[in-house]
């Protein structure tokens, strides 16, 4: 009987953490700090590549309709209580029908790759060099930006098929490594992202929203930045799996949870948006981050607490079984009743 790797669930618990973490700063304006926009250099250098490689570990091609139709319901849940939540705080929700609002995008990133997961499966190195040159090339285009999720589905798309292909032989491999190593990892992933930092990288590159044509740069410049950055979260998300653990504590608790704090987080960081907006400049720098981080910690704690998690879920597979029923019919193929049909005949067959 296989047992749980917690290794998955302890990264997916630090990882969602950086989330809450990253967009509770993310309201106080911290790109211009020196001191703020260090740790955002940090966490938003590697945490949703990390975040999309571990989802490819764990995607089956099982009830994939299933599997496709959770996330977009719980996309068109969120996007509505979340412009009403944003209204109740005199916030504009910027609304646009074609680009999922702030952080749930992912939602819609999630339905596009999970899509791919049977060609993943059927031509495993076709998909492979395919997401890797869109994943470089495709900030060349300028029609696909924030709508639909587009760029990001594409520059993040390699690192899912990367997880689905070879993530337990990278995961492994990782915490596997002597300490030496593991040492020496690290200080690669620190020296790539302090040379982010210091460059002083616009920051809209780490997103991977926006196409090459936002940045007004030609496509050898856009591609060879968009492969350091890739290089760079590569060698984070190593560093993560290198230290990680596998040891069952609140950690893999709140990564086993982790869609329930993905989901309801956002109503939490904008509900604090009016008192964050302008911290920076009442308190400063240092008791910014503190703050932060000590709210961070409370509310993945609190929204990781397991009721909140199985109601979500509860809701996502029952919308979406209520939306496929009428279509489960034609799940039965004539082919499969045939196959029934000659088995129920085949005693009678052979008894003669």
């Amino acid at each position: 009987m296989p047992t749980r790797d917690y290794r998955l669930d302890r990264a997916k618990g630090i990882l969602i953490f950086t989330v809450v973490l990253g967009h509770l700063l993310a309201r106080t304006s911290p790109w211009g700090d020196d001191a703020l926009s260090a740790p955002m250099y940090l966490i938003y250098s590697f945490h949703m590549p990390a975040f999309v490689f571990l989802a490819g570990i764990t995607a089956k091609s099982n009830r994939l309709p299933e599997r496709i139709l959770n996330f977009l319901v719980l996309l068109a849940a969120v996007l509505p209580l979340m412009w009403a939540w944003m209204s109740m705080f005199g916030l504009d929700p910027d609304y646009s029908l074609l680009t999922p609002f702030w952080y749930s995008w992912f939602l819609l990133s999630m339905a596009w790759w999970m899509v791919t997961v049977p060609f993943i499966e059927r031509f495993p190195r076709a998909v492979l060099v395919t997401s890797v040159t869109v994943g470089l090339f495709g900030g060349v285009l300028p029609i696909l930006d924030t709508e639909l999720s587009a760029a990001r589905t594409m520059v993040f798309w390699p690192f899912f098929v990367i997880g689905k292909l070879y993530g337990k032989q990278i995961l492994d491999w990782a915490g596997n490594l002597a300490i030496w190593q593991k040492l020496g990892l690290s200080a690669a992933a620190l020296a790539a992202i302090t040379a982010f930092y210091l460059d002083d990288v616009d920051n809209d590159w780490l997103f991977g929203s926006l196409n090459f044509a936002h940045f007004h740069v030609g496509i050898p410049e856009g591609v060879g930045i968009r492969l350091i950055l890739d290089i760079g979260a590569l060698l984070m998300t190593l560093t993560l799996l290198a230290w990680v653990g596998e040891k069952q504590n609140v950690l893999a608790t709140i990564g086993r949870h982790s869609l329930s704090v993905y989901v309801l987080h956002g109503f939490v960081v904008r509900g604090l948006q009016p008192a964050l907006d302008d911290s920076l400049e009442v308190i400063g720098p240092i008791a910014v981050f503190g703050i932060c981080l000590g709210i961070a910690v409370l509310v993945t704690w609190i929204l990781s607490w397991e009721p909140f998690d199985r109601a979500l879920r509860w809701y996502a597979t029952t919308v979406s079984g209520l939306l496929l029923r009428p279509f489960a019919r034609l799940r039965s193929t004539p082919g499969r009743h045939s196959a029934a049909a000659v088995e129920r005949k085949a005693p009678a067959t052979s008894a003669n």
